[in-house]
């Protein structure tokens, strides 16, 4: 016996996916529930003009309240300071916390990946040091107030006449290696 639970087929023609319906139909014993609005903690809406917009409201408001922020809290506009470089900090403050780093971390790579890369390099920087002093405690208090700013926000996917790919990467590539911190910071080495 199989148990498969949740599964979503999207097809450009509506005809072709009550074939495809028909044809599992036939094999399996499935339920259509209709149009798609939220799958998994990710809600799908579909825009007037044929966008189709996916976010995670619900994980955002777990995580901002594991941090203990509020609608008081201060919100910022970036998830990272870009003129600080996480390290390790050796010799510094042992990072106390009133929620649980890694926790909070795990939930952070579960919305990046889902339906926000634009935190990717801060939860990453975050996930790399999780076991280090008080600036990693700070950055992801940082990622937590852009979450604030952002709640709402998510990934746009657009209907477009051009069957052409996009890829996008960071540019940075090993732009926050040092050398100076080779020595120390055996994440970092060549």
């Amino acid at each position: 016996m199989v148990y498969i639970d949740d599964c979503i087929l999207a097809i450009k023609e509506e005809s072709e996916l009550k074939k495809a319906i028909k044809e599992i139909a036939a094999k399996f014993e499935i339920t259509d529930e209709g149009e798609v609005d939220e799958y998994l903690g990710v809600k799908i809406e579909k825009q007037e003009n044929g966008t189709i917009k996916m976010y995670q409201p619900y994980l955002i408001r777990q995580i901002l309240e594991a941090l203990g922020y509020n609608e008081k809290t201060k919100a910022k506009n970036t998830p990272a300071v870009s003129s600080k470089i996480l390290h390790r900090d050796i010799g510094g403050k042992e990072m106390k916390t009133q929620w649980e780093y890694a926790r909070v971390i795990g939930q952070l790579n579960f919305l990046e990946k889902s339906t926000r890369p634009d935190i990717a390099y801060a939860v990453h920087q975050c996930a790399r040091f999780a076991i280090q002093g008080s600036c990693t405690k700070q950055a992801v208090l940082r990622i937590g107030r852009y979450l604030m700013a952002t709640k709402d926000e998510g990934i746009i996917f657009s209907i477009r006449k051009s069957q052409n790919m996009e890829l996008w990467c960071d540019a940075d590539f090993c732009g926050n290696w040092r050398a100076e911190m080779a020595h120390l910071d055996k994440s970092t080495a060549k």
